[in-house]
Order: C-alpha cells, then structure tokens, then sequence
C-alpha cells in the first residue's frame, strides 16, 4: 500500500517578514475579526464551510517548517473540529476578549481559530488568523470566502461546491510582473525611508507582554457622513481624514517637530483587471510624515497630510521594500536572510491601518442578521503602536491591539478618544 506525500506549499518572502515581527517582538502576526450575530449560527454547518474553503486557502490545515536553505508550508491534518470551538458562557464581552488574544502556533497550526462564543441566545465569532497567510485585505476576502460556502450550504447541503476557486498566487511577483521595465527600474533605482526615530517618537506606554489586549472604539454612520463631507471639501480621502485626526492627536503627546506614521497600502490596487489574487500578503508602506501640528485645527492637519499621502500614492517608492525582501529571499539561505530583513523592512513606530469597507452583501451568512462586524491587525509590543480601522453600514471601528499594563489601556482608551474627538462633528 503506497502513501501519498506530504504536500507542501512554497512560503514567501512576506510570510517570513510577518515571522520576523513576531520573533523580534514588534507585534504578535496574527489578524482577529469580530462578527456578532442577532441569534445562534450553525455550528455544524460552519465547519463545513470552514473544511470547504481549505480548497481555497489550504495552508490554514498547515504547520510552517524552516531549514537552514529555504521555509515552506506541510499539510499536518488540521480539520474544522480543531479551528471551530463553541463556548457558552454569561460574561460574553469577558470570553470575546480571552478568545481574541490567543496566539496560535505557526510550527504546529492550525492557522486558523474561530471561538463560537454563545450568550443570551446570540452568538459572537472571535476569529484568530496568522498573518503569515495573508494581510488585513486577505483576511477580509477570507470572511467573504467563509461566509460565501457557508450561505451555498445552507441552501443546498448536499452540494460539494465544486465552484470554489484554487489557492491561486501568494506571490508579490503578481504585482511586479504588471510592470513595465521603466517602473521596474524605477523601484530597484528609489531609497528606502530614512526617518530616524528616538524615543521623542514613543508613546508614554510601559507595555506588558504577558497582558495582550484589544480595545474598540465607535464613530456613528451619521459622524462618518460629516467627515466624509469635510474631507471632499479638500478633494481629499477618508484614509487622509482618519491620519490627520491622528496627526492632531499625536501632536498632542509627542515632543517631536515631524509626526512619522506608517500607513500599510492594499496592492491588489496594483494588479490587471479581472486578476484574482490567493488569499496572501500584498501590501506596502508609505510613510505619512508631517510637521507636529500642535494647537493647529484639524482642517489644516488634513491639507498637510493629503499632500504627503498623494505624493506617495503616485510613487513607486514604496515598493522598493518588497523588492528588496524579495530579492534576498530568493537568493540567499534562510538563516542570512532572516538576518538581513530587519535591515530592509524598518518601517515607522506608530502606525494606522485603514483595512477599509466590510461589505455586507459579500458578508453574509444565510439569514443570520450582522449586528457588528470588525477586523483589526496584530497586537502591538511596546514601543510599536497601532489603529486599525474597519468600516461597516458606514459606521467605522477603531481597534487598537497591544500588549500592556492597566494603565496603559487606560491611557489607550482615552488617546483614542481624543483623536476622535478631532473629527468634524
């Protein structure tokens, strides 16, 4: 009797750069989502969904392996039953926030965990995804896959759903590969940011890393009108609403005459019209540097920040990064690698993720009723800091992550607060 092998999925260079952040205690590389519902969904069923969408995103069942030359990704066996746990309890806010700071382990898996959480006759999903597999717009893509499988199974449940689409391409070459040789040329020839940072730049945080913890805050479909209103007065985004608050906010803590963020940009921008990408990383940095506006409004702040970010919207800049990761990856062994990308990925302290716009009718499963729905990054070590901002029904969810004391969830509590209250009310 012959066994089939072992099958094993290439890692790239961006699964070890989120490897990297967490080894080097940046963040933990894991994304969590919330989804509430208005009554129990099915378990069984949701399992069934999770197995199918394996076919889609089959390193979920996977353990990640290094050698000294090269990673990769080994099926291990992982099934529905060992991602998909059902906890009834009274304290619902209590078991969410347990169930969201659980880290998983790459050398093991799954990669994936989605707690079930049952209160009152309602059901909370509080879902753990390694950011090795993919970013904010991968996981985003993830839920509407998920959701998907789910609402085809429970309409015909005896359907194998043969239309769900392969894995598809994990590689940032999907993006170069759209290039011309001038804008090839153009990245391999631009600098990468040289912004020096002291401790001016941290955040008055003590950081706990035994203590992780995600913190939400709410800002209304009718306050997200008004900013939207105020910033097309300046021809301007909401992504260039959302850093100028925070520019304001900042200045307000920071003793620095520049303002330095990091702002992660979604490449599938970036990729041929009807291109579908796997579920992966594919995202840059552009760096949202401006003068401390201290005392300023934030309509000012918002001017400043639109000129920087569109400069860099339209520069390719940003993308020497990723070919330089990608070069050392691929050419040299693993062991040099992971030493030089520290070197080459050194992106600014303070950050804001805007993941963007949670579509409900590509997030829908069956007839359960979303009453919420958030996804946020990974949880920040001291000094690193970030937001992460999703929208849902035009209501936008500011989610910060971080691994810290009492005192400084509570300082985190009212940053936030702070920053929102700069917005146009």
């Amino acid at each position: 009797m012959t066994t089939s092998p072992i099958k094993k999925y290439p890692a790239e260079s961006a699964d070890i750069k989120h490897l990297i952040s967490g080894q080097r205690k940046r963040n933990d590389h894991y994304l969590h989502s919330v989804i509430q519902f208005d009554r129990p969904i099915n378990v069984t069923l949701l399992k069934r969904a999770v197995e199918v969408s394996f076919k889609s995103v089959p390193l979920l069942t996977c353990r990640f392996v290094e050698t000294e030359s090269r990673a990769y990704w080994e099926e291990a066996g992982w099934t529905a039953d060992d991602m998909v746990h059902l906890i009834e309890t009274t304290h619902r806010e209590r078991a969410l926030q347990k169930n969201l700071v659980i880290k998983l382990d790459e050398t093991k898996g799954p990669q994936l965990r989605i707690a079930v959480i049952r209160s009152n006759h309602a059901d909370t999903l509080a879902i753990v995804l390694n950011h090795m597999i993919c970013d904010g717009g991968g996981i985003r893509d993830y839920l509407y896959l998920l959701s998907s499988c789910y609402t085809k199974l429970n309409e015909k449940p005896d359907d194998e759903l043969n239309e769900i689409p392969g894995p598809g391409s994990r590689s940032i070459h999907q993006v170069f590969d759209n290039m011309n040789e001038e804008q090839i040329q153009q990245i391999k020839n631009a600098r990468l940011h040289g912004y020096k940072q002291t401790e001016k730049d941290h955040l008055p945080l003590e950081g706990n890393e035994s203590n992780p913890f995600i913190i939400t805050h709410k800002v209304t479909a009718e306050q997200f009108d008004k900013i939207r209103k105020t910033a097309k007065q300046y021809g301007a985004t909401i992504n260039d609403a959302l850093f100028a608050a925070y520019v304001c906010a900042l200045s307000d803590e920071l003793d620095t005459d520049l303002i330095v963020l990091d702002c992660p940009v979604n490449l599938r921008a970036c990729l041929p019209d009807g291109h579908q990408p796997g579920i992966c990383n594919l995202t840059s940095n552009i760096i949202c540097a401006v003068p401390s506006h201290t005392g300023v409004t934030f309509d000012q702040a918002i001017q400043s920040v639109k000129k920087v970010l569109d400069e860099q919207k339209n520069s390719l800049e940003p993308l020497k990064v990723y070919w330089e990761l990608e070069e050392i990856y691929q050419t040299l062994p693993l062991n040099e690698a992971k030493q030089r990308f520290p070197k080459v990925y050194n992106i600014p302290l303070n950050g804001m993720t805007n993941i963007g716009i949670l579509d409900e009718n590509q997030l829908r499963f069956a007839d359960l009723h979303i009453k919420d729905v958030y996804i946020s990054g990974s949880v920040k070590y001291v000094p690193y800091f970030q937001i992460a901002v999703t929208t849902f029904r035009k209501a936008m969810t500011f989610s910060t992550n971080f691994h810290g004391t009492e005192k400084d969830y509570h300082w985190l509590d009212q940053f936030v607060n702070k920053m929102i209250s700069y917005f146009p009310k």
